[in-house]
């Protein structure tokens, strides 16, 4: 039975890193090919004028994008919002593999508030920096409600699936499978 535990975190360990990609491959490089040599270029600019940093788009107030987000909904279908919705839906499965992967330290509702909002946070100051990008703080918010959502989601599975108490017959002890 050990065997087979130590086996599905392998599995776990092997879909978060899967995961960690296709996130890396969605915000950072909004699907496209991964070159070197442009990030080399995009922080050598930014490291020769530091103080252009902020000279770029971005949003440093909080709720301005989800604000204008929710009133277009409003005005239209709630699918039209893939903004919204997608760096919501893009962090719940973060959510969902921390508390499996990190069942000692990380898996309480604090560890995975923090991680997400730590993982969010170096998604956006890398656009920045490497010019990738926007900051958005409303991504920011987003993304760590949508890994909160996945520990919501985890934490309610665990309950319905809880492991049921049964007696050893022989020796009349109970022990949970």
């Amino acid at each position: 039975m050990k065997h087979m535990t130590s086996f599905m975190r392998l599995v776990t360990a092997a879909g978060f890193v899967v995961y960690l990609y296709v996130i890396i491959k969605l915000i950072l490089f909004k699907w496209g090919s991964v070159d070197v040599h442009v990030l080399q270029y995009q922080l050598q600019i930014t490291l020769e004028q530091p103080d252009r940093i902020f000279d770029r788009p971005g949003n440093y107030i909080p709720f301005k994008e989800i604000l204008r987000e929710i009133h277009r909904l409003s005005m239209s279908s709630p699918f039209s919002s893939t903004n919204l919705i997608g760096n919501i839906l893009a962090f719940i499965p973060l959510g969902l593999f921390i508390p499996k992967l990190f069942t000692s330290r990380g898996a309480s509702f604090i560890g995975v508030f923090i991680f997400s909002l730590l993982l969010s946070l170096c998604f956006e100051v890398t656009q920045l920096l490497l010019r990738m990008g926007t900051f958005d703080v409303d991504d920011l918010i987003l993304n760590t409600f949508g890994g909160i959502i996945g520990y919501c989601v985890f934490k309610l599975l665990m309950w319905f699936i809880k492991p049921q108490p049964h007696e050893d017959k022989e020796v009349g002890v109970v022990s949970y499978n």
